[in-house]
């Protein structure tokens, strides 16, 4: 029932994780017109739609296309803010149960990674903050859960061990009886 109940409980923040992170990527930026620079010609509607894309992927579960399309953003653009939001998808990917690329080793250095992106280039995104808020605590319950899992296994193997031990115990104390008998 615990385990069920933690199961729960990690696919509920992994999904209110991943709405966070789909409405930050949706929300654009307030427009304030006494302010006019305007940033290098980067082609940010291909990061835009390509973002969109993998997370659409990953919300389809096609978590290999995801990953291949994080990782392709990565290596490909300068912007701190799809860079962070590739970090972000990656790290769904390798955290969402489903998943066949499901890693937390991987996780946490991506998810590492994503906070050292944001105490470099902080980008004022909350949505961004609450994932990572969101993806410790998924990482903290799926490290407890392993935990009570290794410890269980460990009390059925000494249940096991202790049951072997009464079997044969048992067996000792039929044969002296049929030896006292004889």
């Amino acid at each position: 029932m615990l385990a069920n109940a933690t199961r729960l409980l990690s696919t509920a923040s992994f999904y209110l994780v991943f709405v966070g992170l789909i409405t930050g990527c949706q929300t654009a930026p307030p427009q304030d017109d006494s302010f006019q620079f305007t940033p290098p010609a980067l082609d940010s509607s291909r990061q835009t739609s390509s973002i969109t894309q993998a997370l659409q992927q990953l919300n389809l579960q096609q978590f290999a296309a995801a990953e291949a399309d994080f990782q392709a953003l990565l290596k490909e653009s300068t912007d701190q803010n799809t860079i962070q939001e590739s970090l972000a998808g990656l790290t769904l990917v390798y955290l969402h149960p489903n998943s066949p690329m499901f890693n937390l080793a991987l996780a946490t250095a991506t998810m590492d990674r994503l906070y050292q992106q944001i105490m470099r280039w902080p980008q004022n995104k909350p949505s961004l903050d609450m994932f990572l808020l969101s993806a410790k605590l998924c990482l903290e319950q799926r490290l407890d859960l392993n935990r009570e899992i290794a410890l269980r296994e460990q009390a059925e193997a000494r249940q096991q061990q202790l049951l072997n031990e009464t079997f044969n115990l048992q067996r000792a104390i039929e044969k002296l009886r049929q030896l006292t008998l004889q």
